[in-house]
């Protein structure tokens, strides 16, 4: 009967496969210095390792990342790895991204998991309340796998294809909320402030050097806030791409199957000219070796989409 429960028993199958991702675990744990947290109640959490493979398998795979009718029905999406919640300019909760992803997952993914990213505007207070959720239900996220991450701010300087600095989003995931240096850099102090825009906003090369030790350090939504470039903006991501490879040695990654950027566009893209510029950007992270992922960046009801 032992044998059979692993089959019939999700959770039982879930907590049977070996733990990945130990020391990581066990260093928020320690961290937090809360003696009530287990390592058992983390197995949802996904680590620098399982989430390195994961990107790294699906880099040629926009299907998981593409939430069209389509992809849910069939159970084909399987990763959302950027949204917000509350603690920043989310309209959810992290428990409640959470359930929408556990509710989807358990309703439509067979076999695997549905991998979500909680990212909110640099501060730690998302990633430690997905530590939180998980510990008080350590039952009941069986069907995903969570990352606990960040997004931060900075600005690009280039004399090059821009007169101005472009802002640029940082995603870093896999992060120990509990650090020290993270928690003193990215903690929230003004809950009325959505974007923790009181810290200073930082160059992207210090950014990115400087977080690059604290977890998976990569580049989102990169067509974001450089429309008015025209024709310079084939040079910037060029550029960018560029500079992004020679600061980090290990995993690098960038949003290239975003799937908001219709909605967010400050200066909207159309046509042609939208879909030559998402293949260029395609195109250019392939060929410097920067893994594609993707993401709804979910800020409002649902994990399903921008708003």
């Amino acid at each position: 009967m032992t044998g059979l429960c692993i089959y019939v028993d999700t959770y039982r199958y879930h907590i049977d496969k070996p733990m990945q991702d130990i020391e990581y675990k066990k260093s928020i744990i320690r961290d937090s210095k809360n003696i009530k947290y287990n390592l058992e109640a983390l197995r949802p959490l996904m680590g620098p390792e399982e989430l390195t493979k994961f990107i790294k398998d699906n880099d040629n795979n926009p299907q998981i990342y593409t939430p069209s009718k389509e992809n849910i029905n069939s159970g084909k999406y399987r990763a959302n790895l950027h949204m917000h919640t509350t603690m920043s300019d989310g309209e959810q909760t992290v428990e409640y991204r959470m359930n929408e992803a556990q509710n989807y997952a358990q309703n439509h993914i067979k076999d695997g998991y549905l991998v979500i990213a909680i990212t909110d505007h640099n501060t730690v207070l998302g990633a430690k309340e997905v530590i939180k959720v998980l510990e008080q239900n350590p039952k009941k996220y069986k069907n995903i796998k969570v990352i606990a991450g960040i997004e931060i701010n900075s600005i690009y300087y280039t004399s090059h294809v821009s007169p101005r600095p472009i802002d640029i989003h940082i995603l870093l995931w896999a992060i120990n909320p509990y650090d020290k240096f993270l928690e003193t850099e990215f903690y929230k102090k003004d809950y009325n402030d959505k974007w923790n825009i009181k810290i200073p906003i930082k160059d992207f090369n210090e950014v990115i050097s400087n977080m690059a030790p604290y977890g998976i350090v990569g580049i989102a939504h990169p067509t974001r806030y450089n429309e008015d470039l025209g024709n310079k903006k084939y040079p910037y991501i060029t550029e960018l791409f560029t500079q992004y490879k020679s600061l980090i040695g290990k995993v690098k990654f960038t949003e290239a199957y975003y799937q908001s950027y219709k909605q967010t566009q400050t200066g909207p893209l159309l046509g042609n000219e939208y879909d030559k510029y998402i293949n260029y950007i395609n195109s250019e992270a392939k060929r410097l070796g920067i893994i594609r992922t993707g993401s709804t960046d979910a800020h409002g009801k649902t994990i399903f989409g921008y708003k």
